[in-house]
């Protein structure tokens, strides 16, 4: 059993990652035509998987491919648009080369991982307010950890820096299915706006009276304070779970001399 996702890996630099996310009409000769347009136009076929499990008649085909910069994707893929076969097409860049293929037992950004739904996540969640004193702290204490953590990770594969580091986070959020990154961040004065859309935490409360993605503001704050190597503070201040179109959370510089380690520990400040 094979699982596949693609993240981050050090592949040619002085080439460009595409990938497309085709939709198909599921037909004994789908694949195989979709696979000849890339072969024909010397597309260097990275990694690629196929799904039609949803729907017998349709399929999803997702490939990454290596190509020269300065290739013209666009008119491959008005192309490959074209195809008969084709129902429908996705396309983009890579800007941080973003391949690296995960087996069975699954793994992601070097530690042992598994799938759960979103509701039990949720659950999760909802147990651990109900029942545990400052729950809000306790969850955002448990996502600085894994912000911080991922970071470091990363720092083992890819140069992380101040121009790429929230591009670096919006792809790791789409892979890991929680939601979708649009972001204004000043980095000198430590303050910006994250906005995430179809946040998993969000989608799966429904409805809420006030913001329910304090775990993922937890994460950011450690993501964002480990790649600045200096202390934020964020809060989430709009929430899709209170009738938003998006979550919103807010970046701010941490209180003087508070550093991301005594957050971590749980330190007042």
């Amino acid at each position: 059993m094979v699982r596949d996702l693609y993240m981050f890996s050090k592949i040619d630099k002085e080439a460009e990652v595409v990938w497309f996310k085709i939709s198909y009409e599921n037909t004994v000769h789908s694949e195989a035509d979709i696979t000849s347009l890339f072969a024909e136009k010397e597309l260097d076929m990275r990694f690629a998987y196929l799904d039609s499990l949803e729907d017998p008649s349709r399929g999803k085909y997702v490939i990454f491919t290596e190509v020269e910069k300065g290739m013209d994707i666009k008119s491959i893929a008005d192309e490959l648009g074209k195809m008969d076969v084709v129902l429908n097409l996705d396309w983009g860049f890579s800007k941080n080369r973003a391949v690296q293929t995960v087996e069975f037992p699954l793994h992601l950004l070097g530690e042992r991982a598994i799938i759960i739904r979103a509701k039990t996540f949720v659950n999760i969640l909802n147990i651990i307010n109900e029942n545990v004193p400052q729950s809000e702290g306790l969850l955002t204490i448990i996502g600085l950890k894994s912000g911080a953590g991922v970071v470091k990770y990363l720092r083992d594969m890819i140069d992380v820096n101040d121009s790429n580091f929230l591009d670096l986070l919006n792809e790791l959020l789409m892979a890991a299915g929680w939601g979708t990154l649009d972001y204004e961040m000043n980095t000198v004065d430590k303050k910006g706006t994250l906005r995430i859309s179809d946040s998993f935490i969000a989608d799966d409360y429904k409805e809420s009276d006030v913001p329910t993605c304090g775990y993922i503001s937890g994460f950011l704050a450690g993501y964002i304070s480990e790649s600045l190597n200096t202390t934020v503070q964020v809060r989430e201040t709009i929430c899709k779970s209170m009738g938003s179109g998006f979550c919103e959370h807010q970046v701010s510089p941490a209180p003087k001399d508070v550093k991301i380690e005594h957050l971590l520990r749980g330190e007042s400040y």
